[in-house]
């Protein structure tokens, strides 16, 4: 083999491996851009529920000091009792 032979040879086998490097750089590339997105989506999902158990919780802290929760748990109880008074009184009634 002549030297511009090998030359030649080297070139081509070198032009092939760049070009199949390159077609796999960039089927990588797509499937990291495709994982990155995923994980954009998956951040947003995120900062939306921890604002909404942020909003609940701000919630339940007004709740506690103004004594409303207490007095509503409280309301329930009272208001079973006074229902279910009622009802005997009601059947007796009848």
């Amino acid at each position: 083999m002549t030297e511009v032979l090998q030359a030649n040879l080297f070139f081509f086998i070198t032009a092939v491996a760049v070009v199949v490097f390159t077609i796999f750089l960039c089927v990588a590339m797509y499937f990291v851009i495709k994982i990155l997105r995923s994980v954009g989506n998956i951040t947003e999902r995120i900062d939306e529920g921890s604002e909404t158990i942020a909003e609940d919780i701000k919630q339940l802290r007004t709740y506690l000091a103004e004594g409303s929760l207490i007095s509503q748990i409280i309301g329930m109880f009272i208001k079973s009792k006074r229902a279910r008074k009622r009802q005997s009184d009601f059947d007796q009634d009848n």
